[in-house]
């Protein structure tokens, strides 16, 4: 993948979907030649292609896929024109919603995320409206795209990070090392706390959800089993993931240079 991809911005509207984008969904949807259940108990197969109903049978490579069961199987191949197919409706969703121009790689952030999220999820976002109001910074952007993790699972965590990250590129993800860091920008953390596992081939990281080795993870003061641990600053901090001044069991306080801030972890 080249290393020289355009800032230059032109309409939605006139946008495909570019091979940055399908690096990533492909990358996080992983491929499965035969069917299995997800997470929810839907039956999908391939990339990530979900078996909801009889439209979602795919008779052209012998492979049944509804609500009912799933059978067949798939090449690599036929899995990525499967998911061109699926992305389809997200790129016009997208195509249909953004009103103001944007880079390609803006553009596949934002249909990996409609893809992940849903069309409607999408079109009510904040990150949305702030992008069509002229208001969404680079900062602003990477929060507002991480604040989406139904669930709170950290492969969902690094996929809002990598979409963020594309989003605020003009390179392929992982074109240097240089380009996998990227401040999480917290409000108090003033770019001390870093993430860049969800890089291919940079997984040096000072913000780390799993690199804690005793007692659950972090410094003294965090309640054992409801922590993550941040080296950020120079030392470790006790993230508490229900903090006195946090307001819901989806956000996360990080104790970081004297201050506090807390993160919605779920949408």
């Amino acid at each position: 993948m080249p290393c020289d991809y355009s800032c230059s911005t032109k309409s939605a509207s006139s946008y495909s979907f570019g091979n940055n984008g399908l690096d990533l969904l492909t990358a996080f949807e992983g491929f499965s030649s035969t069917c299995y259940k997800d997470t929810e108990g839907i039956y999908t197969i391939g990339y990530g292609h979900a078996c909801q109903s009889s439209s979602d049978d795919l008779p052209q490579y012998g492979v049944t896929c509804n609500s009912s069961g799933c059978s067949g199987s798939l090449t690599e191949a036929q899995g990525k024109a499967v998911l061109g197919d699926d992305v389809a409706g997200f790129v016009s969703c997208v195509r249909n919603a953004v009103s103001v121009a944007v880079t390609q790689n803006q553009f596949d952030a934002l249909v990996s995320f409609a893809f992940n999220v849903g069309c409607g999820a999408f079109q009510s976002s904040t990150l949305l409206r702030e992008l069509n109001a002229g208001t969404l910074t680079d900062q602003e952007a990477q929060y507002q795209f991480t604040r989406w993790h139904s669930g709170c699972t950290a492969g969902l965590e690094r996929r809002r990070f990598t979409e963020s990250q594309l989003f605020s590129s003009c390179q392929s993800i992982g074109c240097s090392a240089s380009s996998c860091s990227i401040s999480y920008n917290y409000p108090d953390c003033s770019g001390a706390c870093q993430y860049c596992s969800a890089c291919g081939g940079c997984k040096s990281s000072s913000y780390s959800f799993d690199g804690c080795s005793s007692g659950g993870g972090g410094g003294g003061g965090c309640d054992e089993g409801c922590i993550d641990c941040i080296e950020g600053g120079g030392g470790k901090a006790c993230a508490e993931k229900a903090c006195a001044d946090c307001s819901s069991d989806c956000t996360i306080c990080i104790e970081n240079g004297g201050g506090k801030a807390c993160e919605e972890r779920c949408q």
